[in-house]
């Protein structure tokens, strides 16, 4: 007895070092309780084996994340791993994408059909939507038949293209950040055991921790480049237009800087982001005053000292966190440009308006003292210039317009500034007054300088007196053309006929004796009984003597127009609308119009 005792558990003892069959174990035709213990014994080995190689198999996953490996090759690892270590037919891993409000398939491990590789899945649609949603692991021994989980027909088709029945699906989580989910899958009917479970959720932790540390190592990488760039940028004085250039080339997209205003001040890259398709975004960064991402495309505000400055476009595909962050780092950087750019202009708006000051108010105070200082600015007075006075429509904009001025005035290496109620720039040479005088007012009546914005010029020889005179003139050449109602116009002296002739006189006594013969009683009936006596006849003469168009123009009744021709005619003389003389009354109305 105690031989066959002997050799049974020998025997035993055999089938447990080879690992045999249950099959063999009762073969044996052993005593049964000795059978029994030695598969409980057996089924305990295989566990504790099965549990080395998960350790094993987490240990190795360890090192992988600790050695700073490729993301990709890291989350490629871990779904083999899953898939040997709890031993599935096929194991995959889905990341979250939060622009698209979905997740999409990233790695997978023997799935065979391309449908599968690049699906997307949305949030809370079938078990791996359910994961994503609610960050907890779920699992099915049979998914196509399994209702707890909200089917569809693409999912399904998918998954029954790749065959699979058993799913069991974990959160990749790191802290209160799902990243997405890891699957282990047969393609057959198949329970999970807690323990395989447990396998699953260490190797998503490890997934989540690999991806949690590749985002901030590519944050730390990004925000380090795009630093090291724009510091670069900066001490090169290389302005916005650097930054874009820096921005483009680091982030390998394309930028669009915007100022306060959202009008362009530099871009960079193949094709500059349009702001006009994003108002909605923009003008939620500028009342939250944070980044916003639509569609490949990141809207960062540039902020300082509670002050929006502008904003920053950036498109590109594939945008991440990382790209996020050194955006937001270069509008920090970008903030610090535009603050020193605005200081050192105007800190030279204000020399350059204290020059302009000096030169018109009081150029024989300090002669020297003043050629010293525009030369500082780049204006030589030993040279001729043009002079050019500007007023526009909305005297609330005046403002808005000396900038504007300023702006084109330091393009063509003038200086400009505000000056007896007008804004006043004085450019060097003095080739085409008339053009210069269109240019500018072309130039600050569509930069939004307030409505029509009229421009007088003219041409000043060498010397500060020059420069005196010419705005005397350019000053009077403006009233003229207001008082001609040609606002929005900018023309000099020599473009205004007659009106530049009289405008010319240096000696307006005689002119104005001249008038007071021709219109003076017009001019005093008007002024005792606020009548419209010299409107009435200068409408009258720019209607060629229309009766019927000079009372539109008027806007009375044509019996009334007879009752004021009537007055002028008895205060002035029947013979003004009539040859010499209609000449003479003409000539004085637009001397008295012109006249300031």
């Amino acid at each position: 007895m105690t031989t066959t005792h002997t050799t049974t558990t020998g025997s035993l003892l055999r089938l447990l070092r080879e690992e045999a069959d249950e099959e063999e174990f009762h073969a044996l035709g052993a005593d049964g309780p000795m059978v029994d213990d030695a598969l409980e014994i057996r089924s305990r080995l295989a566990a504790h084996r099965r549990r080395e190689a998960a350790l094993a198999g987490l240990y190795e996953t360890a090192g992988d994340l600790a050695s700073l490996r490729d993301l990709e090759d890291v989350l490629q690892a871990i779904v083999r791993r899953a898939r040997t270590l709890v031993g599935t037919d096929v194991a995959y891993l889905l990341l979250s994408d939060p622009e698209a409000g979905d997740t999409y398939v990233r790695v997978t491990d023997g799935i065979t059909t391309e449908a599968f590789k690049t699906g997307r899945l949305a949030v809370g649609t079938g078990l791996g939507g359910l994961v994503a949603e609610t960050a907890q692991p779920y699992h099915t021994a049979d998914y196509p038949n399994d209702e707890r989980f909200a089917h569809s027909d693409y999912v399904d088709g998918v998954i029954t293209a790749e065959g699979l029945v058993a799913i069991q699906g974990v959160p990749l989580k790191f802290g209160d950040q799902v990243y997405g989910v890891l699957f282990a899958a047969n393609r057959r009917v198949r329970p999970f055991s807690p323990e395989e479970v447990e396998l699953l959720i260490s190797l998503a932790n490890h997934a989540a921790l690999a991806i949690e540390n590749a985002t901030l190592f590519e944050e730390v990488h990004k925000a380090a480049a795009v630093h090291e760039r724009l510091t670069a940028v900066a001490l090169e004085g290389g302005g916005t237009a650097g930054l874009a250039h820096a921005l483009a080339e680091v982030l390998r997209g394309s930028v669009l800087v915007l100022d306060a205003n959202d009008r362009p001040l530099a871009a960079a890259g193949e094709a500059p982001p349009e702001p006009q398709p994003w108002k909605r975004e923009l003008g939620e960064v500028r009342a939250r005053r944070i980044s916003v991402t639509r569609g490949g495309m990141c809207i960062t505000p540039i902020v300082a000292v509670g002050e929006h400055l502008g904003t920053l476009f950036f498109a590109r595909g594939g945008l991440d966190a990382s790209d996020v962050h050194a955006l937001e780092r270069a509008a920090q950087a970008a903030a610090l440009m535009l603050l020193g750019e605005r200081s050192v202009a105007e800190a030279e708006q204000r020399l350059r308006g204290e020059i302009l000051d000096d030169l018109l108010g009081a150029p024989h105070r300090d002669p020297d003292g003043l050629r010293r200082r525009a030369a500082l600015v780049g204006l030589d007075l030993e040279d001729a210039h043009v002079v050019l006075a500007a007023r526009g429509e909305d005297g609330d904009r005046r403002r808005r317009i000396t900038e504007l001025a300023s702006a084109h005035a330091t393009r063509l290496g003038g200086i400009a500034g505000e000056y007896g109620g007008n804004t006043v720039v004085v450019l060097p040479g003095a080739d085409d007054p008339g053009r210069a005088a269109r240019a500018l007012a072309e130039a600050l009546t569509t930069g939004g300088g307030g409505g029509r914005v009229t421009v007088g010029g003219e041409a000043a020889a060498p010397g500060a007196a020059a420069v005196v005179e010419a705005h005397r003139d350019a000053a009077r050449c403006l009233d003229v053309l207001l008082a001609l109602d040609r606002a929005g116009e900018g023309a000099c002296r020599d473009e205004l006929g007659i009106h530049g002739i009289l405008l010319g006189q240096t000696d307006r006594s005689e002119l104005d004796r001249f008038v007071t013969r021709t219109i003076g009683p017009l001019v005093a009936h008007d002024a005792a009984r606020g009548s419209e006596l010299v409107r009435t006849a200068l409408e009258y003469f720019a209607c060629d003597g229309s009766l019927a168009r000079t009372a539109a123009a008027l806007y009375v009744h044509v019996n009334t127009l007879y009752q004021r021709i009537d007055r002028i005619s008895a205060l002035i003389g029947k013979q003004w609308r009539h040859g010499d003389q209609a000449l003479q009354v003409h000539l004085a109305l637009k001397a008295y119009m012109t006249s300031g």
